[in-house]
């Protein structure tokens, strides 16, 4: 799906996913919840989704009743050991690592947006840490464009993340 589309669903489809979640009650986050279905949309490979629509929703329905009954198996949960609470962990809280698997997951979708020259050059910088002047080697462009391609792609994660970020 074209980064235009999948804008264009977004604008139409939001308002009236949160009201069909909101239904499933208090227990889950609709934002959060529409916030993920449709970064799961955009991840997907083009062309493998007939009915964005129907998806979404669908998609939605299944992501809020896998909360509800992982909130319901939590809550049933009891603390083994309660001297073990005494010692602090130095591992990120299961909350932390949720929150970084949606940030990431949220990148993923993002990233599959940009044009591929774009995509590759962020990658390349950021992931491998190769120079500008590498890149531009790799892809068969100068070190200025590989700094535009770059600047370009960061404006762009920039831009829809404050989206996702004002949504929740």
């Amino acid at each position: 799906m074209r980064q235009h589309d999948l804008v264009r669903l977004f604008e139409e489809m939001a308002p009236g996913l949160r009201r069909y979640l909101s239904r499933f009650g208090p227990g889950i986050s609709a934002d959060d919840i529409a916030q993920d279905a449709f970064a799961r949309l955009a991840a997907a490979k083009p062309g493998t989704i007939e009915a964005p629509r129907a998806w979404l929703f669908r998609t939605a329905r299944n992501i809020a009743l896998n909360e509800l009954a992982r909130r319901k198996t939590a809550a049933t949960d009891a603390v083994g050991d309660i001297s073990a609470l005494e010692h602090p962990c130095d591992a990120p809280s299961p909350e932390d690592l949720i929150q970084r698997s949606d940030e990431a997951q949220r990148l993923r979708a993002i990233l599959a947006l940009l044009p591929e020259r774009q995509r590759v050059s962020l990658i390349l910088f950021k992931l491998e840490g190769l120079s500008h002047k590498e890149i531009g080697q790799r892809l068969g462009v100068s070190h200025r464009t590989v700094e535009r391609y770059i600047a370009d792609a960061i404006a762009h994660c920039h831009a829809y993340l404050s989206a996702f970020r004002a949504e929740d």
